[in-house]
């Protein structure tokens, strides 16, 4: 299990500078709060410590102390909850430029693992909480990323509560494709096929099953177990809205 407490993480906070602000014409409105977002998310990334987490290694367990927070820089983080008899449902997947476990009450309620080797940059609660005090803007930019993984999850249990299989999967495939498309509707899958079925309560046979339902149907293409071409978007939209 990584601890990034016992060895990598310093006791002081590296001390950040302000940036000077500058105007422009077209830095108005969304633009401005956009780049003020940035600014504020730029200036908790200088305190990150790099970390280094290989595939499959749990990077905290549930019931664990909250003592770190983290951002994926290159990678992909399943949040997961284990059952005594061995089972296990995967909450969410996490992807590069995604921030986690910024919340500081209680213990973890899941458990964070390496689907692949991944790049992160690990933050100390108390730091954070130090920078955010520095600036109150920090904080609601925190609340908002916290308030779209807590959207993020009630979607999915929408998901796998209502929707078919064929629907499940299609969702999935939209997801990747935002979050890890390599140009021109190719997917690098870096989860397996039972890290899928654990997201969207299948069974790892209804998953490969499914995926050859959409081959065959010429929705998508299987170069390999870890590479998929999206070869009709929209179809899989319809399919994932239930328009079948």
């Amino acid at each position: 299990m990584v601890r990034p407490g016992n060895a990598t993480q310093q006791d002081n906070m590296p001390a950040t500078r302000s940036q000077p602000c500058t105007s422009s014409p077209l830095l108005n409105g969304a633009g401005a709060a956009a780049a003020a977002e940035h600014d504020q998310l730029d200036a908790l990334d200088r305190i990150g410590t790099p970390l280094h987490v290989g595939q499959n290694q749990t990077i905290f367990s549930q019931g664990e102390p909250i003592n770190h927070a983290y951002k994926i820089v290159t990678g992909v983080v399943r949040l997961c909850k284990h059952l005594p008899d061995g089972r296990r449902q995967i909450a969410q997947f996490l992807f590069p430029g995604d921030y986690f476990s910024f919340i500081t009450i209680g213990d973890h309620g899941f458990s964070a693992e390496a689907v692949a080797d991944l790049a992160l940059l690990s933050f100390s609660q108390k730091h954070v909480e130090r920078l955010c005090q520095e600036n109150p803007n920090l904080r609601l930019r925190l609340f908002g990323l916290l308030s779209q993984r807590v959207h993020d999850i009630q979607n999915h249990l929408t998901m796998v509560g209502r929707q078919t299989a064929k629907e499940r999967v299609a969702a999935f495939l939209l997801l990747l494709s935002q979050r890890l498309s390599t140009g021109a509707d190719r997917i690098s899958v870096p989860m397996n096929r039972q890290d899928i079925a654990d997201y969207l309560s299948l069974t790892m046979e209804t998953v490969s099953r499914t995926l050859s339902l959409l081959k065959t149907a010429r929705l998508i293409a299987v170069p390999d177990l870890h590479q998929l071409e999206l070869r009709d978007i929209e179809a899989l939209r319809a399919l994932a809205d239930g328009i079948d």
